[in-house]
């Protein structure tokens, strides 16, 4: 233990002396601004040699940060008012209405609490998405992690404790390398300053491809797959579950009810994109 007067807390005074003594008094605020300095410098000429390139047209030039150009972020699709409060369906047909629940969650179809996305799931951004989760094209990452940075701030959700992706199951996740939902949270989580879990929630046994199946099927199709493990206490806390695209929301649901049934207070739900019905 060391005290208020020991010789290792009186090294700093000792330092600023010799330093003093020395006559090298710079203060350390002109070193911080050289570094900064520096390292603005060497930002520029990275700039330079690798000029930002956005990531739906390809083009250089006004690179909001450093992923979408200002064109690409006025022409895809966000996703606003008016929506679903709870499913974040938005009301495409309808859009001089107010915001107003849908159908299915009239019918409290849904487990979790509330579920966001930050655009349709149409276009270049739809594109991106597949050629990141099946081409394996691990550039996409940054930027659509940032959209879903988007969705997140918008979404008036309140701070979770754990932020969690859907699971894959192990044979899928074998097959693709990677798990999409575990990449997005990962990289979600390190910009936003949240803790992330990729062990609490898994999937239990094996499920059909979600895209082969209609609603009725998908319901059928997920239910009962994932199981919270031990070795966290989840109970009481507010989790945030992470995921490329919203489809139906069964997935989404039946892990929520997992985790309710675990003891978690209350799951709210993000995707990058929302797909609607034909």
């Amino acid at each position: 233990m060391y005290t208020e007067n020991s010789p290792k807390n009186r090294l700093p005074e000792q330092e600023s002396r010799n330093r003093e003594q020395s006559g090298c008094t710079e203060p350390r605020s002109t070193i911080a601004h050289i570094g900064a300095g520096l390292r603005l410098a060497g930002q520029s000429l990275l700039d330079l040699c690798f000029p930002k390139v956005c990531a739906g047209c390809g083009r250089t030039g006004d690179i909001s940060e450093g992923f979408w150009c200002g064109s690409c972020l006025d022409s895809i699709p966000w996703i606003a008012s008016p929506l679903c409060p709870r499913c974040g369906r938005p009301f495409t047909d309808s859009p001089d209405s107010p915001d107003h629940f849908c159908g299915e969650c009239l019918k409290s179809a849904f487990h979790f609490d509330a579920a966001r996305s930050a655009l349709l799931h149409s276009g270049v951004v739809r594109e991106r998405v597949h050629e990141f989760k099946f081409g394996g094209r691990l550039e996409r990452l940054p930027p659509l992690s940032e959209l879903l940075r988007s969705a997140y701030r918008s979404s008036g959700f309140p701070r979770p404790d754990l932020v969690l992706p859907v699971p894959l199951h192990v044979r899928r996740l074998k097959e693709r390398g990677f798990n999409q939902s575990g990449l997005l949270a990962r990289e979600f989580s390190r910009k936003s300053g949240l803790e992330v879990s990729h062990v609490l929630l898994a999937r239990r046994h094996w499920t059909e491809p979600q895209t082969r199946l209609n609603r009725r099927q998908r319901l059928k199709n997920v239910r009962g797959a994932f199981e919270v493990h031990g070795g966290m206490d989840v109970k009481g806390g507010r989790v945030l579950l992470v995921d490329d695209v919203y489809t139906t929301g069964s997935t989404l649901s039946e892990c929520a009810r997992a985790l309710k049934k675990a003891g978690v207070r209350e799951v709210f739900a993000l995707t990058v994109t929302r797909a609607l019905p034909d």
